[in-house]
């Protein structure tokens, strides 16, 4: 089964000239390329041109056994909705529900048992999908046929029932509950597997919420960090002009072109000019005095003494 899996999902090929329409700008539409792709507007296209969804490619499955093999969820729930066989067989004879089961695809399995597979299709070497689910230990999937109404007693071409193949202790306990216990046991076995699975979508969920959370932390974290770097920023900006507005208003520096009048003013010889001296030296206090004195006060110095 191994090996015709991988035949079939990697040399798909073409069907013929049904499976490959042209579009409007001749681009080639080939439904189980768009499968192997995943590509669930092409498939859609395809089937909207009415391609046959029942066809068989190069290497014997139909797009629904191609889809299940590709693990393409969305595209085997599209062509249930449009009719596809899900009874219809590889050349060795297993179903899609053989080949979900050897994936153990949960979603998928569920999906084919609700569009009606038959949950005890005889498939290669005699084998049921149960068989299949047990011998590669997928829980779930062994779970879901036993709620279905999976038979356990059934063998296969070499007189093995699904238990003797079971890989997993799990499933082993759970096929001889359901052996044992008949309706029942797959009643109760039902309730667990629901109260489980709500268990998971539960802690999904928080799982979720959790992470949701913490990106919102994240991004709030960022949103302040941002915010303080602008404050900073205008802060700056403000401190910055403030200064270029205090250099723009302070007074020059005076500047001299040439030595200042007391500084070049020579000494008096007589009162008048030492009061004249005294006024160029300081205009703004003693001049008055002096002139009023008339000749202006003398000393053995030869100049005024300024008083302190």
């Amino acid at each position: 089964m191994e090996e015709e899996f991988e035949e079939s999902r990697y040399d798909v090929g073409s069907a013929g000239p049904i499976s490959s329409l042209p579009r409007d700008d001749d681009e080639i539409v080939d439904i189980f390329q768009a499968v192997k792709d995943n590509d669930l507007e092409s498939v859609q296209t395809a089937l909207d041109r009415g391609v046959d969804i029942e066809q068989t490619s190069t290497g014997g499955v139909t797009p629904l056994i191609a889809a299940v093999q590709a693990g393409a969820v969305q595209i085997v729930e599209l062509l249930l909705q449009v009719g596809a066989d899900v009874h219809a067989t590889t050349r060795s004879g297993d179903t899609a529900l053989h080949w979900a089961a050897y994936s153990g695809s949960g979603p998928m399995v569920r999906q084919l048992l609700e569009a009606g597979a038959n949950v005890d299709a005889v498939g290669e070497l005699g084998n049921r999908p149960l068989h299949v689910a047990a011998s590669r230990g997928h829980d779930q999937v062994v779970g879901l046929l036993l709620t279905h109404n999976a038979h356990t007693n059934f063998k296969n071409a070499y007189g093995n029932t699904a238990l003797a193949l079971a890989t997993s202790a799990r499933v082993q306990s759970w096929i001889k509950r359901v052996a044992e216990g008949g309706s029942a046991e797959r009643s109760r076995l039902a309730g667990e597997l629901a109260g489980a699975e709500a268990e998971a979508e539960g802690r999904a969920a928080e799982r979720r919420a959790k992470e949701e959370a913490e990106s919102k932390v994240r991004e709030e974290r960022a949103l302040a960090a941002r915010k303080k770097r602008d404050e900073e920023d205008a802060e700056e900006d403000r401190i910055e002009e403030m200064e270029r507005a205090r250099l723009k208003g302070y007074p020059p520096a005076p500047t001299h072109t040439s030595p200042p009048a007391a500084a070049t003013a020579t000494r008096p010889s007589g009162g008048g000019g030492a009061a004249a001296a005294r006024r160029g030296a300081d205009p703004g206090g003693g001049g008055g005095q002096a002139a009023s004195g008339g000749g202006g006060e003398t000393s053995s110095g030869g100049g005024p003494t300024e008083e302190t």
